[in-house]
C-alpha cells in the first residue's frame, strides 16, 4: 500500500510545484511583477477565500454530527505549540535565531493542504476543507502574535488586534455563528450558488501565488547547513512523527480517518508564506528567512508524500 500512495500523493505535489515552477518563472521574466501578486494575494484573501470558508462551512458543518469538532482547533494549538518548543530546544534563546523557530513552528495550512487535498482525497474534499478552516482557527491567532514577534525579531514588535481580525477568519467565525444558530437554512442557494463560484478559484489561486512568491526569492544569503538541518527536523521529523505517534497511540485512525490524514498532512508541510509577509511589513532578515523558506519547500516535495503514504499503510 505504501508504494501506490506515495506515488499518488508525489503526483499531487508534483503537479502543484509544476504551476508553482511556471508561476515562479513568470516572475522572474517579469511577466509578473510584485504588484500583480500583491493584488492577487488581496483578491484571494479578501474573496474568494472566505466564499470558500463560508459555502463549506454552511453546506458541511453540522455540529450535532460532529461532536468531535472542537479536537480541530484544538490541533491547531498543539501543532503551533509543539513546534515552537520543539524548535526551541534545538536553537535555544539566541535572538538571532528566533526567525528560524517561527518557521518551524508554523506550517503553510491552507495554501498547500487544501489543493494537496483537492487532488488526493477529491471525494472527501469538502469535508477536509472544512476541517482545514476549523483548524487554522486555533493556529491564526498564535502565529499572529508569537510567530510575528519571532520573525521579525523584535522582542518589543507591536501585537495589533487587528492582525487578528483576518477576513478569513471572520467568514469562519459568521459561517459557524449561522450553523449554529440556525440561519444558515435562510440563505438563498442562489447566493451560495454565487459564493461556491468565487470560491472554487481559491486552489488554482493559491498555488499560482504560491510559486510566484517562491518565484521571487533570492538565493543570495543562504542560512546555514545546520540552522537548515534544526529547522528540517522539527518541520518534517519532530512534528509530524510526534503527531503521527499520538494519533496511532489513541487509535485515531479507526474513528476519524480524515482528520488523521489532514493532521499528517498539517504537520508534513513548509512553513507558512504569510511569514514573508510579515518580514517585510514588521522588519527582520528578509533575505535569510526567504531563503529558508525555498528550502524548506523544496524538501516538502518529498516529505509530504513520505508521511501520508506511512500513516496511510500502518494505520490504513
Amino acid at each position: 500500500m505504501f508504494i501506490p500512495t506515495f506515488s499518488t500523493v508525489f503526483s499531487a505535489v508534483f503537479q502543484l510545484f509544476i504551476i508553482s515552477a511556471a508561476a515562479g518563472v513568470l516572475v522572474r521574466t517579469k511577466i509578473v511583477s510584485q504588484t500583480h501578486i500583491q493584488a492577487l494575494s488581496a483578491v484571494t484573501v479578501n474573496i474568494f477565500l472566505p466564499c470558500l470558508i463560508v459555502v463549506k462551512t454552511v453546506s458541511q458543518f453540522d455540529p450535532s454530527g460532529f461532536s468531535q469538532w472542537w479536537l480541530l482547533p484544538l490541533s491547531g494549538v498543539l501543532i503551533a505549540l509543539a513546534g515552537l518548543c520543539m524548535a526551541f530546544g534545538l536553537f535555544g534563546r539566541r535572538p538571532e535565531k528566533r526567525a528560524f523557530i517561527s518557521m518551524a513552528s508554523f506550517q503553510n495550512a491552507v495554501y498547500i493542504v487544501l489543493p494537496i487535498g483537492q487532488l488526493v482525497f477529491p471525494d472527501q474534499f469538502d469535508r477536509l476543507a472544512l476541517y482545514c478552516f476549523l483548524l487554522i482557527l486555533g493556529q491564526s491567532p498564535i502565529m499572529w502574535s508569537v510567530g510575528k514577534v519571532l520573525i521579525s525579531g523584535d522582542r518589543d514588535a507591536a501585537i495589533r488586534w487587528q492582525d487578528f481580525v483576518t477576513p478569513p477568519l471572520v467568514a469562519t467565525l459568521a459561517a459557524i455563528f449561522l450553523v449554529v444558530s440556525g440561519t444558515a437554512t435562510a440563505m438563498p442557494d442562489t447566493l451560495l450558488s454565487a459564493m461556491d463560484l468565487l470560491g472554487q478559484a481559491t486552489v488554482p489561486l493559491a498555488v499560482f501565488i504560491l510559486g510566484a512568491t517562491l518565484g521571487s526569492i533570492s538565493l543570495t544569503d543562504m542560512p546555514r547547513l545546520t540552522d537548515v538541518i534544526r529547522v528540517t527536523g522539527v518541520k518534517f521529523i519532530l512534528v509530524p512523527g510526534a503527531a503521527f505517534a499520538v494519533m496511532y497511540g489513541l487509535g485515531l485512525y479507526h474513528a476519524l480517518p480524515l482528520f488523521c490524514s489532514l493532521i499528517i498532512l498539517q504537520t508534513s508541510s513548509p512553513p507558512a508564506t504569510n511569514l514573508i509577509l510579515m518580514v517585510r511589513n514588521y522588519g527582520g532578515d528578509e533575505r535569510s528567512v526567504a531563503s529558508m523558506m525555498l528550502l524548506q519547500y523544496l524538501v516538502c516535495i518529498l516529505a509530504m508524500p513520505l508521511w501520508l503514504s506511512l500513516w496511510q499503510t500502518v494505520a490504513g
